[in-house]
């Protein structure tokens, strides 16, 4: 199908209550500005549920969302749940930030949900986000591309707020960057596009390529944008876990289609590029954790002393953790013992992973949640991030391709 027929034929399955999803998850954490206004993003998912639940009046009151998607905010309410108890006890002065971030993911998750019950939305949802994460990718290459002819900055011409770290460079066509990575004696920025820091884009960039061949895009030239965009952001982190589990999906994730042997064969190879995979985010030069010491000391360090914390209170006070749940003071989910105690790192889990076991080996969708789940657990905070958590209810609503496109099954719920 010619791009023009696909673009209209998936704006028709966004319809407007999709778009409004869209255009919520620019407020949205952990994006651009997602910290400065989240509940304008709370308020468009909000429209965006009345104007599904306007159309859909009359109705029977169904829900043909795969009901394993559920588990998702089921867990993560009662995670935010048990913040909310540990909070009053321990420390009640901090009881509003943290009932605002709750009402924020929670509702912004109620809605999607409602939204997305059809299958044709679902896919154009994910489809949208696809597309401007791969046309910010697309920026960030034509922006490298300025910088190989007229020298490194040459294209800035205006600044964005990034979260809560105020304004940031922007070059042509609309490269929004963030801090800098030196490589091979240039200091480069780093691509930060819709997160509020590199970190983010890298997971975004990861979650948009294993998001692909779910909503039938096999386009090279999206998929290699997607990789640059990703090398662009710097991001060790990001690097390793795309590594790992492009690994995983190619090799070890079952394959309804394959034989018995060639499937085992395939999981053999697999078990050993895995640790290759391991081996080069440690050790690849500039993305490698080894590299890192030497490049950014400081932000290994940080992480470092973070997840230290967590141990600690994972072996003096599991239940309760040790510090005030100050806004995002886990910068992964082991360092979110400290300020959440263990009940709501477990419940996050829960909420990541449970769909997953139920659902067995073969999905396409784990890898999305895999990218997500290694992304927390490793290298960026858990805490409010609201739309990393809708892209987990999408990858686990989103059918299979080859079950996506086969006639009898279009449209299914």
């Amino acid at each position: 199908m010619p791009w023009p027929a696909r673009i209209r034929n998936g704006a028709s399955a966004l319809g407007v209550s999709g778009a409004l999803l869209l255009l919520a998850m620019l407020f949205l954490r952990p994006n651009l500005l997602g910290e400065l206004y989240g509940p304008l993003g709370l308020a468009l998912a909000c429209c965006a549920a009345g104007i599904e639940l306007y159309r859909r009046r009359g109705l029977p009151m169904s829900l043909p969302t795969p009901r394993l998607v559920l588990i998702v905010p089921v867990c993560l309410m009662l995670a935010d749940l048990w913040r909310i108890v540990r909070c009053y006890v321990t420390t009640p002065e901090y009881l509003q930030p943290l009932a605002q971030d709750i009402v924020l993911t929670g509702g912004v998750l109620a809605c999607v949900i409602i939204v997305t019950r059809q299958a044709r939305r679902r896919r154009a949802l994910a489809q949208g986000f696809v597309l401007v994460i791969t046309l910010l990718s697309m920026s960030y290459v034509v922006t490298a591309g300025y910088w190989a002819a007229a020298g490194i900055g040459a294209d800035r011409f205006a600044t964005f707020p990034v979260g809560g770290l105020g304004p940031q460079p922007v070059y042509l066509p609309f490269t929004v960057t963030e801090s800098a990575q030196r490589v091979l004696g240039h200091v480069l920025p780093r691509f930060t596009g819709l997160g509020r820091e590199p970190g983010w884009m890298a997971l975004y960039c990861a979650v948009a390529y294993f998001l692909c061949p779910m909503v039938g895009i096999r386009s090279r030239l999206v998929k290699l944008s997607l990789l640059l965009g990703l090398v662009g952001t710097w991001s060790t982190g990001g690097f390793g876990v795309f590594v790992v589990v492009w690994t995983y999906n190619v090799f070890l994730r079952r394959k309804p289609d394959d034989s018995p042997a060639r499937d085992f064969l395939r999981r053999v190879g697999g078990v050993g590029l895995l640790g290759a995979a391991g081996w080069v985010a440690v050790y690849a030069q500039v993305f490698g954790l080894a590299a890192k010491v030497t490049q950014d000391e400081y932000s290994l360090r940080s992480r470092e002393v973070a997840t230290q914390a967590g141990v600690d209170a994972l072996l003096y006070s599991p239940f309760w953790g040790l510090q005030p749940p100050v806004r995002q003071l886990g910068i992964n989910l082991i360092s979110d013992i400290e300020p959440s105690g263990l009940p709501a790192v477990l419940l996050v889990t829960t909420a990541l992973l449970l769909p997953a076991a139920l659902q067995g080996p073969a999905r396409q969708g784990h890898a999305v949640v895999l990218a997500i789940f290694l992304t927390l657990l490793t290298s960026q905070p858990p805490g409010a991030s609201t739309w990393v958590y809708v892209l987990a209810v999408l990858g686990y609503g989103l059918r299979d391709l080859w079950r996506v496109d086969r006639p009898a099954r279009a449209g299914a719920g």
